[in-house]
């Protein structure tokens, strides 16, 4: 199998010229479905499309795990990828789902399943699972990242992974330092401030203005005990939790000055990896980049390192990838094929967390001997403590106004707070609306 890279405009092209599929809802089988005497589904070179926007280090783990998969099922069933970048991956599916002409399966991040079921554009997989007798149950998964995939009581993915940021290490320069490894806030401020602090002689933890900065004034949210919307969809951040949690990520940069200002993307990045930095926060996708670097890191959590103290402390901003079925590609035995793939793939993801730094979702595959052999994972933190946002199909559109108001935070040291969560909470609201509206 010749794995494809393919331009959106190149896939709509094909895809305009093609005829109109099933009716979305409706499970059409083109070819008997047979059982052996087992009662498992009998597979005769099934042909099966899988799109995916994996790309970079990543994807060379997901090439791997579809090869295998191919190799394994050979003569039964055969997966064609396509992988293309994120942008430009969720703008095909939102063309090609509504015209019939989507992937078989497609990988999704796990807070866009509740949108897309909203707008009829995922086929709930329940019975398909049952009328297959494919073992695929909650009990076997992350209960916290399985139930991400309800929506209005009907099940619509098969999560592969769960995904978080933590805090990195240079051990060399916490033994240059006479530093421990920080267990908690007050520690790691500590740690950082032996640290010269200066551009000549290198920072305690530089933190970008940008990118990954939602995820780590998220993590903070979440530590002092924050939601970010109600129950009908609206913005709750723009309160006391909301302050305290943007204040004590800037804080770093303005009050404890552990970081320069105005630091570029991926400028942290290097000056970690250049070992100018003692501490770095960024995704656990980034731990084979850490290995390429040649520093001599070490990981651990990001619990209580914006709060100490509380229920909450401990918590973890968190997403992940789950394996849906687009509507519109309607056809029985291709969706028990494609059930089949994901079970598979979900129980097999030590592959993915070892090429991709990711936790699998699949206990099998965490209680696994090669998961459990994996250096780093363990050091993430309690995966009981990643958190996933609420479910709601108009999360984002309330949420992800936060995102440029943080980055005005950390480069502003006279920033107001909760003006600043205030104006994204209105436009949070006027684009629930907007979404509610369409």
């Amino acid at each position: 199998m010749k794995t494809k890279n393919i331009s959106l405009f190149g896939l709509l092209g094909v895809l305009l010229l093609s005829a109109c599929g099933p009716t979305p809802g409706e499970s059409i089988s083109q070819e008997p479905v047979s059982m052996d005497s087992e009662g498992n589904i009998i597979f005769n070179d099934v042909q099966i499309t899988y799109g995916n926007p994996i790309t970079g280090s990543d994807g060379t783990a997901m090439r791997r795990l579809v090869r295998e998969f191919n190799a394994e099922f050979e003569g039964q069933i055969n997966v064609q990828e396509t992988f293309m970048s994120e942008l430009e991956y969720y703008e095909s599916l939102n063309i090609t789902i509504p015209m019939k002409r989507a992937y078989d399966v497609a990988l999704v991040h796990s807070y866009k399943v509740a949108a897309f079921a909203n707008k009829n554009l995922l086929f709930p997989i329940a019975d398909l699972i049952e009328e297959a007798k494919i073992e695929i149950s909650r009990e076997d998964y992350l209960p916290d990242v399985f139930d991400s995939m309800l929506f209005d009581e009907q099940l619509y993915g098969v999560p592969l992974d769960i995904h978080t940021t933590v805090l990195y290490y240079n051990q060399d320069l916490l033994d240059q330092y006479s530093a421990t490894v920080p267990t908690k806030r007050s520690e790691l401020i500590a740690a950082a401030k032996k640290m010269p602090n200066t551009n000549a002689g290198g920072w305690g933890m530089p933190l970008a203005a940008a990118w990954p900065s939602e995820y780590i004034y998220t993590t903070a949210f979440y530590q002092f005990g924050g939601v970010e919307i109600d129950s009908e969809a609206n913005p709750s951040y723009n309160n006391q939790i909301g302050v305290d949690a943007l204040k004590s990520v800037a804080d770093l940069i303005h009050v404890e000055k552990i970081s320069p200002l105005n630091v570029s993307v991926d400028s942290d990045l290097m000056l970690f990896n250049q070992g100018k930095a003692m501490f770095h926060i960024n995704g656990d996708w980034m731990i084979n980049s850490m290995k390429e670097s040649g520093i001599n890191f070490g990981v651990t959590s990001l619990s209580k390192m914006f709060n100490e103290t509380g229920a909450s402390a401990d918590k973890m901003a968190s997403r992940a990838h789950t394996f849906v079925l687009p509507q519109g590609r309607n056809q029985t035995l291709k969706q028990q094929a494609s059930l089949t793939f994901m079970k598979w793939m979900t129980e097999h993801a030590y592959i993915w967390a070892e090429g991709g730094g990711h936790v699998p979702a699949s206990n099998i595959a965490r209680e696994s001997e090669e998961y459990l052999a994996l250096p780093h994972h363990a050091d993430y933190g309690n995966v009981l403590d990643f958190k996933l946002n609420p479910t709601s199909p108009y999360y984002y559109e309330a949420f992800s106004p936060v995102f440029q108001q943080v980055t005005k935070a950390l480069q502003t040291p006279s920033y107001n707070a909760l003006e600043l969560l205030n104006q994204a909470a209105s436009e949070g609201r006027q684009l629930v609306l907007e979404a509610k509206s369409s």
